[in-house]
């Protein structure tokens, strides 16, 4: 009885100084995608319920958070993501999630300076609200345009109308002066205009008293 001997396998020792490989579920990254995603749509809830104090500054800020938020989706989407997605497909993703981030940040932005300004967070709500079922619907990879006339999404529409005449009806009763939200803006409200102080004209000098002459004086 023969045995047939396998030939002597070299084992190479694996290298102690291997580079550690980018681990996608590591809590760092997840972290790190998550944070770009709601720092992006808290900057754009600000600066759109902001934008009437200072346009420029605030379309800057909307900018800029747009940017954080499209940011994210390329991490989330395209870096921590199993499977990358065609062009046609990233392009669409893009899109839809910048779409989502407005939606986000206009029921963001509605609710929590409703007070400061309730007609404009009156339909920035239920707009935002709106916008933001349909951008991720589109968005999510299992979502289909189906889910658009689903149980579901007959209460968000519900939700939404419910939002605007519930806002709406409040609104009614805030005036719109009565929040003081200009972060340093120095007009007055009317409340410190009426409790102003109001120059007064300078009363008329009195005419000086004539000279003692020891004679009255008469008018003829």
């Amino acid at each position: 009885m023969t045995t047939i001997l396998e030939p002597e396998r070299h084992q190479t020792p694996a290298s102690k100084h291997r580079r550690p490989t980018f681990d996608k579920k590591s809590l760092p990254a997840r972290y790190s995608g998550q944070m770009l995603y709601f720092l992006g749509a808290a900057l754009i809830a600000g600066a759109v319920v902001h934008y009437p104090i200072n346009p420029p500054l605030y379309a800057i800020i909307c900018v800029v958070g747009a940017f954080v938020f499209l940011l994210g989706t390329i991490v989330n989407e395209f870096v921590l993501a199993d499977e990358r997605p065609g062009l046609r497909q990233a392009v669409s993703l893009v899109a839809f999630s910048l779409l989502l981030s407005f939606g986000v940040g206009l029921v963001g932005g509605g609710i929590q300076h409703f007070e400061q300004f309730p007609e404009r967070s009156a339909w920035m709500t239920p707009v935002g609200l709106l916008m933001s079922y349909v951008a991720f619907v589109a968005k999510d990879s299992k979502g289909r345009w189906r889910h658009l006339v689903t149980p579901f999404a007959a209460g968000v529409v519900v939700l939404a109308a419910l939002a605007w005449l519930g806002m709406t009806a409040l609104a009614g009763t805030i005036s719109s002066d009565g929040g003081s939200h200009d972060h340093g803006s120095t007009t007055q409200t009317p409340a410190e205009r009426d409790q102003a102080p109001v120059e007064q004209d300078r009363p008329a000098e009195a005419p000086a008293e004539p000279a003692e002459d020891g004679h009255t004086s008469h008018s003829h």
